[in-house]
């Protein structure tokens, strides 16, 4: 395969939550496909004991990274002024063509080493338009890429763009891991073989909206359903969040915590959930937990809130509700007493998540507009 020209992508954190595993995937996918794509993150000042599994990942993956880099996630003077001083070094060595920013702080980076002979791309993370706080970048960007028609929409309005600017592109996930057929982890639970299992995936923040589930899940209790709800994440707020109301509410026999769990064994976990609810959008906008539930095979119920109707089609693959704990008691009564349509609601989002979220898809679409991008410039 012939290498394509080179590009530059940044991401300003080390951290691997919200869009940090898409943007990895599409860089492997993008590689594949022959584009010679070198990788900036954070690096520098992270600390010696701190897993920093961006950068392993990266490097795992045979992705090229620039290890000299803070790339903080907020701005900071000293540390974004060398990492300007560091990147301008890089493309006057061996320049990119295009650098693809996916954050905020390494957009603003982009922005202020970008020459006029380079392509400046942002992905939007956030799932609908991008905040207003950097508006004074998005003239001096070529081209951003949207999550969703939501997000596009909202964009256009706020920033007077041409959709052929914005253009939206398929969210992926990794389908060969969020396989339900495949060989799994034993997964050990206290639950009643005839209860039903609820799994949200979701860190335990005020955010969150808990508390409607919680009640939601009292009422039902108290009308004699065998139900039982894990949760898989954690939080700074866990304690008034989740563990005080699961005591107070007397729900501790019903209330499972895992905490974070990663690889095998948290695609195991998504595989006992019998119905995924997902209740608002949290540090990824584009809700990849979302997309794994359907992958895996679950009914979803999730409220109407920034790109969720669009990923769940209502009464197709999923239910969605309004934010409030008489909707989100009848969804979950209705899904539980309708065994056949809850199986459909489930078949059909795998069905969806197949034909919709597949990284090679992604990457074909991406690859499409960088080529577009490359031959105007010509």
């Amino acid at each position: 395969m012939v290498s394509k020209p080179k590009i530059l992508h940044l991401f300003s954190n080390h951290r691997w939550t919200g869009p940090a595993e898409p943007v990895l995937t599409l860089i492997k996918n993008l590689r594949d496909l022959g584009w010679d794509i070198h990788f900036g993150c954070s690096v520098k000042g992270v600390p010696e004991n701190k897993y920093n599994q961006v950068y392993d990942t990266a490097v795992h993956w045979g992705i090229p990274v620039y290890d000299n880099l803070f790339l903080s996630k907020h701005r900071n003077i000293l540390k974004d002024y060398h990492d300007q001083k560091q990147l301008k070094k890089i493309i006057q060595n061996d320049p990119p063509q295009i650098i693809h920013c996916h954050l905020d702080n390494d957009h603003r980076l982009g922005v202020r080493i970008k020459s006029n002979k380079q392509i400046l791309f942002r992905s939007n993370h956030y799932g609908e338009g991008l905040p207003d706080r950097i508006k004074s970048l998005i003239p001096k960007t070529d081209v951003i890429l949207e999550p969703s028609l939501i997000a596009q929409k909202q964009d256009i309005e706020q920033y007077n763009l041409f959709p052929e600017r914005c253009p939206v592109i398929p969210l992926a996930i990794d389908l060969q891991r969020f396989n339900p057929n495949r060989p799994l982890p034993e997964v050990k639970l206290v639950i009643p073989e005839d209860a039903i299992t609820l799994g949200i995936v979701a860190r335990l923040q005020t955010h969150r909206k808990y508390e409607l589930l919680f009640s939601a899940l009292h009422t039902l209790i108290q009308e004699g359903w065998k139900l039982n709800l894990v949760i898989v994440g954690r939080g700074t707020k866990q304690e008034d969040v989740a563990y005080r109301p699961v005591r107070e509410l007397g729900l501790e026999e019903h209330v499972i915590f895992t905490g974070y769990l990663n690889d095998d064994n948290y695609v195991a976990m998504l595989n006992k959930f019998d119905i995924g609810i997902y209740l608002v959008p949290g540090t990824d906008g584009t809700c990849r937990t979302v997309r794994e539930y359907m992958a895996m095979g679950k009914p979803i119920i999730a409220t109407r809130t920034g790109i969720l109707p669009e990923l769940v089609q209502h009464e197709k693959d999923g239910i969605i509700i309004e934010d409030t704990v008489e909707s989100l008691y009848h969804a979950i009564r209705n899904l539980c007493a309708h065994i056949e349509y809850r199986k459909n609601l489930g078949d059909n989002a795998r069905k969806k998540a197949l034909r919709d979220f597949s990284p090679e898809y992604q990457a074909k679409i991406v690859s499409e507009i960088y080529e577009k991008c490359l031959q105007k410039m010509k």
